[in-house]
């Protein structure tokens, strides 16, 4: 009897839990519907977002996973569509949505030229890979601020440099299979270097300039070497950002 109750209890809450995560998702869609635009289409071979409530439901009960709004805090959203996909099947497709990207442009990322025609790049702990990154500067946009305040301010930061003549030479997406997030790139003069602080959750170890030559040839071996606190170490040279902001500007002759 006493499992029996449990049973039911978790059957209750799950049924509550998908009904408000449904209902979260309808308020969603319906304060910012660029978030389902353009629903798609299955039969032209896209991924068609669907938003009939008893379809959803029956697809949820299906896959026994909740449909909607699966999860948020004040920085990230976890977003199940419903959809149907070129097969033909019938699922559901996460999501992971900036906050920030709801009303604008959540983030950029800056490629920094010293005069002499160096990179400044920084060696970055990131926590999500649990290892160190030689990486371009890049962050969060704050309210109120334009791309081009972001990007100085990032690169300051980040790089205790200070720029100026910003070129925005494109925008990537970090991750096109899990997140919303476009970030634009730019590509921009050293004026001087300037002491700052950065922020209190970043682990940046220093700083590093290379020349494209240099930078080309640690992508194709994957590392570069460089010392963190008198220990040498093979740092992985992967940043998508700094790949595409050297094609890009090579390709633009910025």
């Amino acid at each position: 009897m006493k499992i029996f109750l449990i049973a039911v209890t978790v059957f209750i809450i799950s049924i509550q839990g998908s009904e408000k995560s449904r209902e979260e998702y309808f308020a969603l869609i319906k304060q910012y519907p660029p978030i389902i635009q353009p629903l798609g289409d299955s039969s032209k071979g896209e991924i068609e977002i669907l938003t009939d409530p008893e379809k959803m439901a029956a697809i949820e009960k299906k896959q026994a996973r909740d449909v909607g709004v699966v999860w948020r805090d004040k920085y990230w959203l976890w977003v199940n569509d419903a959809c149907r996909f070129p097969s033909g099947h019938e699922g559901i497709y996460a999501r992971m949505l900036w906050v920030k990207s709801l009303t604008g442009t959540p983030g950029v990322a800056v490629m920094p030229v010293l005069p002499n025609g160096k990179v400044v790049l920084n060696c970055n702990y990131r926590h999500a890979t649990r290892s160190w990154e030689i990486e371009l500067p890049r962050g969060g946009v704050n309210p109120g601020e334009t791309l081009e305040a972001a990007a100085q301010r990032e690169a300051l930061e980040e790089t205790k440099m200070v720029i100026d003549s910003l070129v925005r030479v494109g925008e990537i997406p970090p991750d096109s299979g899990m997140t919303t997030t476009i970030v634009p790139i730019f590509v921009a003069k050293v004026v001087k270097e300037q002491n700052s602080e950065q922020e209190e959750t970043e682990a940046i170890e220093g700083t590093i300039a290379l020349t494209r030559d240099e930078i080309k040839q640690a992508f194709a071996r994957g590392y570069y070497l460089y010392k963190i606190r008198g220990e040498e170490k093979k740092i992985p040279f992967r940043d998508p950002f700094l790949a595409y902001a050297v094609l890009l500007s090579d390709v633009k002759k910025i």
